[in-house]
C-alpha cells in the first residue's frame, strides 16, 4: 500500500530538494503566494511546509522579509552523512544474526521496485524505497534505542535523502551496491558488511561536495 503523502509533506519534499540541488541558495527568498500558485494549492500548506523547514534549520522566517534560505553548511552536513555511515554500518552488523528468508526476500523486492523507479526516472519514488529498504535492515535487531538513533537522524537530516536528485546517476549505483548488501548479510559476512555499508553511506559525502564545488565555481 502506498504511503499517503500529505500537501505539506509534497511541498516540503519539493523544496527540500531544490534546496539541495542549489536551486534556493543562501538568502533567496520563498514567497509563499508564488510557490502555492506553482504547485495549485493554497497558502497554507506552504506555510507549514516553510515552518519545518525554519526548525531544522535550512530557512528563517521574519516579519520583515517573509522566509529566506539558510546558509547551507557543507560541513555539518558531512559531519552527519559520517556519523550516519558509522551508525548504519555498525547497526547492518547487528542485523546479521536476526537475518531471515522473510527479510531478504522482502529486501531483493524493494530494491527491484527501485530498478523500476531508476528506470523511470523518478527519484523521490526511489528515495522512499530507499529509506524502507535499509531501515528494514535495522528494525530486525533488538537494538531499540540505535534504530531510533538512525531514524531521527533520517528524519531531522532529510537533505542527504535528495541525493538522487543531486546526481540521478547515483541511484543506479546504489541499487548495484544494495544487492552486495543482500549479498553480504545472506553470506553473514559481519566485518565485510558493515565496511560496506559505510562506504554506501559515505558516497552521499561526494555528491554533496560535487555540488559545493559546482557552486564554488559559479560563484567564482
Amino acid at each position: 500500500m502506498e504511503k499517503y503523502k500529505s500537501k505539506v509533506d509534497i511541498i516540503y519534499d519539493l523544496l527540500m530538494t531544490d534546496i539541495a540541488k542549489g536551486v534556493y541558495r543562501q538568502d533567496d527568498r520563498l514567497v509563499i503566494s508564488q510557490i502555492a500558485r506553482q504547485n495549485n494549492v493554497s497558502d497554507i500548506p506552504v506555510r507549514e511546509a516553510l515552518r519545518r523547514l525554519e526548525s531544522e534549520g535550512y530557512v528563517k522566517i521574519s516579519a520583515n522579509q517573509g522566509a529566506t534560505v539558510c546558509a547551507f553548511s557543507i560541513d555539518r552536513l558531512l559531519e552527519i552523512i559520517r556519523i550516519k555511515s558509522v551508525l548504519e554500518g555498525y547497526a547492518t552488523r547487528l542485523s546479521i544474526d536476526y537475518v531471515t528468508p522473510a527479510l531478504l526476500k522482502k529486501l531483493r523486492s524493494l530494491n527491484g521496485q527501485m530498478k523500476k523507479a531508476v528506470d523511470a526516472g523518478n527519484y523521490p519514488k526511489y528515495s522512499e524505497l530507499n529509506v524502507k529498504f535499509h531501515m528494514s535492515i535495522y528494525e530486525a535487531t533488538p537494538y531499540t534505542e540505535l534504530y531510533n538513533m538512525i531514524q531521527d537522524l533520517w528524519r531531522k537530516w532529510s537533505i542527504t535523502r535528495s541525493v538522487f536528485a543531486v546526481d540521478p546517476n547515483r541511484m543506479q549505483e546504489s541499487t548495484r551496491e544494495h544487492e552486495e548488501i543482500i549479498r553480504l548479510l545472506e553470506e553473514r559476512q559481519y566485518d565485510q558488511v558493515e565496511q560496506y555499508v559505510r562506504l554506501h553511506k559515505q558516497r552521499t559525502e561526494t555528491v554533496f561536495l560535487s555540488r559545493e564545488r559546482l557552486d564554488d565555481s559559479r560563484g567564482a
